[in-house]
């Protein structure tokens, strides 16, 4: 999986809520349902800042704010000769892996084999919501499932100036 448009159109209910609905014997159960039997307000309201980031502008680029250091973001200018858009898409650059680092993907829970959905919808959420944030910059979202496995689903953004038509 790579994209740099995401978009999450191939969507499957997760195995865990498939297995939630079977036992209610209610296939009528939406994951809206789940989160309200299950008490995930709390969820969701943690996860409003994973979908919709707080960001930070320095140098004339854009950051996630709680990955943002100053003293990291100007090593990485250095390292990386000023290229914003590389500066951007390394220092923004999410492994889902590591976000989730304390909760066991085990092969029983198909968890794990769930966050390649996650990766895509936060891409395309993060589309989204910096397009409407920055409308004077062209947005980059990249959505990616390494194929060596090495760092899993990732989902970085990058910006550059918008283009005119007009030139």
């Amino acid at each position: 999986m790579s994209s740099s448009r995401p978009s999450w159109s191939d969507r499957k209910l997760p195995a865990f809520f498939t297995q939630w609905r079977a036992e209610w014997k209610d296939e009528e159960l939406t994951p809206a349902n789940y989160l309200d039997f299950e008490g995930g307000l709390r969820f969701v309201l943690a996860a409003a800042w994973l979908f919709c980031p707080e960001t930070v502008e320095y140098r004339d680029c854009v950051f996630l704010k709680d990955r943002f250091g100053q003293d990291t973001i100007d090593n990485w200018f250095t390292t990386l000769d000023g290229d914003r858009e590389r500066i951007e898409a390394v220092a923004n650059h999410v492994e889902l892996w590591a976000l989730f680092g304390n909760t066991p993907l085990t092969a029983d829970d198909h968890l794990g084999e769930e966050l390649p959905q996650l990766a895509l919808a936060l891409g395309e959420s993060w589309q989204g919501v910096l397009s409407t944030r920055y409308p004077d910059r062209e947005i980059t979202v990249g959505v990616s499932d390494e194929e060596d496995g090495s760092y899993g689903p990732t989902v970085t953004f990058w910006t550059s100036p918008a283009t005119s038509v007009f030139g």
